[in-house]
């Protein structure tokens, strides 16, 4: 008689992110984008022209990269596989556009644009397909920003002046049913910094008069009912001059640019142990953004992968 026996085995994942950064630096003249290990190793240069390369974002399964390209006046969204390779550019428009960010199952790009006819600085969020094509405006307001998509997708966030100065907003992926995020400190301008890779928070910095008096703020949500901000609370953030905040793919970390000695650095805050790393010593600048191989959506960070054996005997 054959008897099958099925081993189930469950791995939980504690070891550190096996991940890839990836960031904007000047060091080499002009701002070009690099990608990183987690821990700050392989330092590897993407792009090689004399223009500047903006505000990367990884697709949702790694293999891509987006980005906005300043070339004389004009701004215009690319994209690039993860190596480098096979440049495209997406926008293909005279007015500025920038800040693209994937939706997690990858079917279309958020980014913001000046392109509904009105002056340069009245830009507004528009959606397209990852060839450019089938694009469509969500937001029709005074000046949206900087979109980035919830895990779920369900959700946009952008940093908006509606009618508080600049606050950060959440609204439907179809641009309906907006509400406010941040709350107004007075003086203060609120910066988007990105949704927790489970979903759950929302990383965001205030900045009175300059990066020297700046402060992050996270705001824990209530998923019960409509979605809205359960507690708000200020990170214990090192004292430095800092910027372009955003979540480690872990969830348990923030990546940002920070100011030591008058040189920009990244570094990783750990929210658990307040632990600061330093991971790039050249001047960099901008927008660290880490994805974490071992899962393709930031859904499934949580997700315990598990390890199926079978083992059969006569």
């Amino acid at each position: 008689m054959r008897i099958a026996l099925f081993v189930i085995s469950f791995l939980l994942v504690t070891s550190t992110l096996q991940g890839k950064i990836v960031f904007t630096s000047r060091r080499d003249g002009n701002r070009e984008i690099y990608t990183m290990n987690s821990d700050g190793s392989n330092q590897t240069r993407l792009t090689f022209n004399n223009v500047s390369d903006i505000s990367p974002t990884w697709s949702p399964n790694g293999r891509q990269i987006a980005f906005f390209r300043l070339q004389g006046k004009n701004y215009e969204v690319y994209v690039m596989d993860a190596d480098g390779g096979n440049e495209q550019n997406l926008s293909r428009h005279h007015k500025v556009d920038g800040s693209p960010d994937w939706s997690p199952n990858g079917s279309l790009i958020a980014f913001n644009s000046s392109r509904d006819g009105g002056e340069q600085d009245n830009f507004n969020i528009f959606v397209m397909d990852p060839s450019g094509f089938k694009i469509k405006q969500i937001t029709d307001v005074l000046f949206a920003s900087r979109p980035k998509w919830s895990p779920d997708g369900e959700w946009i966030l952008f940093e908006g002046v509606i009618d508080q100065g600049r606050q950060i907003y959440a609204m439907r992926s179809n641009g309906k049913g907006r509400w406010q995020v941040s709350e107004p400190v007075p003086n203060a301008s609120m910066f988007l910094g990105d949704w927790s890779p489970d979903g759950k928070r929302i990383l965001y910095k205030g900045s009175i008069g300059g990066v020297q008096n700046s402060f992050a703020i996270i705001a824990t949500l209530n998923s019960v009912g409509r979605l809205k901000v359960k507690k708000r609370e200020e990170v214990p953030m090192p004292q430095i001059p800092f910027q372009s905040v955003s979540w480690g793919a872990d969830s348990q970390s923030i990546l940002f640019v920070g100011q030591s000695f008058g040189i920009w650095h990244i570094y990783r805050f750990r929210l658990d142990t307040h632990e600061l790393i330093q991971l790039t010593d050249h001047l960099s600048n901008k927008s660290p953004q880490e994805w974490n191989p071992r899962l393709s959506t930031p859904l499934q960070q949580k997700l315990l992968p598990a390890h199926w054996g079978e083992i059969k005997s006569n």
